[in-house]
């Protein structure tokens, strides 16, 4: 079976492969790893292995398949979970050390190994070296940058595994094939510019295809191309689901995502993931202060702003939350951004209509759409009224020479 489907969940979840097979593209890699699966299943000693690769091109979903298709219990950890020794040596060492449930063997997975805080204790690297001699399980291990210097004291114990980009064709086919198992009806053009926009990235040509699932055709502008280790629902999961301030203010540092463009996500979804007023408070508050740094920045071209701003929508938000968090809830598309795609249209026929105004008003178009064509639409309203649609559409032609259809626009501008 290529794909595990579950119901109520993000594609990623609900499209999750539950065999090797059903990791596209990488074969070399993914019969490396169905070679590691046979040796633990017959009781070989096995060296750890690492995968490494760019962002959301199967590394983690491959460690959940080979453990679920020989049917080993998972024993995840994330960077939070093995940030010190101390953490380490009670928790983590005696997993090791015995046997799983109903005497299951097990597989440990260190997620996001590379992604170890910059104050990253010392004595963890040395206990993760012993639980790699004394564990009675295998071991993997998945990173991004598999020459990052804070996890070079596992080159020498570890055999390497690495991913890379599949083929945007199959990447196509993929989509193509939850688009049809969901029953939605998208064009295969809109689907290609998803393929395209992914640029390999998997999780994000998912989380891409279902927000264009129910979405108006010409949001797709708005999602942008990537090549980023951190799509957005990634980053709204670390800042909504994390109660610690490095993790969340490390979402921030691991993307390339735009910072007005996640301040409008973060926006969206407080009230829809937290359920105390009181954090719903305290988290837009802080989303409110970020959103004023971020603008200062812009406007005084002084990006030092940058800094406050992006510790405040992420650990700031993040640290807001005191009560119960709704975690069934999915991601709600900001509703600012699929007005920018409603409205696109008028402006930029606003913006043409500008530029031919510079020449008769003599000012810039944002100062003319700011400030002149509200003044005009008025203007333009209350003469049609008095004289007759006519005799404005021809005084506008002449004076501004602007046909029927942009007088139209302007009269409309504001009010719709």
């Amino acid at each position: 079976m290529l794909l595990f489907i579950r119901d109520h969940m993000s594609l990623c979840d609900k499209y999750a492969p539950n065999t090797l097979n059903g990791i596209i593209g990488n074969n070399f890699a993914r019969n490396r790893l169905a070679a590691f699966g046979i040796d633990v299943l017959e009781g070989k000693k096995v060296r750890p292995i690492i995968i490494f690769g760019a962002s959301g091109i199967g590394k983690t979903a491959a460690a959940h398949a080979l453990a679920y298709s020989n049917g080993l219990e998972l024993i995840e950890l994330s960077a939070s979970d093995y940030r010190n020794a101390e953490n380490l040596e009670k928790k983590v060492l005696p997993l090791a050390k015995t046997r799983g449930l109903f005497n299951k063997k097990c597989l440990i997975v260190f997620d996001e190994i590379d992604e170890l805080s910059s104050k990253f204790d010392s004595g963890s690297e040395k206990i993760i070296t012993k639980l790699m001699k004394e564990s009675r399980h295998p071991i993997i291990f998945i990173a991004n940058d598999y020459w990052n210097r804070k996890i070079s004291f596992l080159r020498e114990t570890t055999d390497k595994i690495e991913f890379k980009r599949p083929d945007s064709v199959e990447v196509l086919a993929l989509l193509e094939r939850v688009t049809k198992a969901e029953g939605k009806d998208l064009s295969k053009d809109l689907i290609i510019q998803i393929v395209k926009r992914s640029n390999g990235d998997v999780r994000a040509a998912l989380n891409d295809l279902e927000m264009m699932f129910d979405a108006d055709p010409e949001l797709i502008d708005y999602l942008g191309m990537r090549d980023r280790k951190s799509e957005i629902f990634k980053v709204l999961d670390k800042i909504f689901l994390s109660s610690n301030f490095d993790t969340a203010r490390n979402s921030l540092l691991s993307t390339d995502i735009d910072l007005d463009m996640l301040i409008n996500w973060v926006s969206q979804n407080i009230s829809n993931k937290y359920t105390s007023n009181a954090s719903i408070s305290e988290a837009y508050e802080n989303l409110s202060m970020a959103s004023m740094f971020n603008e200062k920045a812009s406007r005084k071209s002084y990006y030092g702003y940058l800094r406050y701003a992006s510790v405040l929508l992420s650990s700031g938000v993040s640290l807001s939350n005191s009560g119960s968090m709704n975690t069934m809830s999915q991601y709600a598309f900001p509703a600012t951004i699929r007005h920018l795609s409603k409205t696109k249209k008028d402006r930029d026929a606003i913006g043409i209509i500008a530029s031919k105004l510079t020449l008769y008003l003599h000012a810039n178009k944002r100062t003319i759409i700011s400030s002149h064509i509200p003044i005009m639409a008025m203007i333009i309203n209350q003469s049609i009224e008095k004289l007759g649609p006519d005799a404005v559409y021809e005084f506008m032609e002449q004076k501004y020479r602007l046909d029927k259809s942009e007088v139209q626009v302007i009269s409309s501008y504001g009010w719709s």
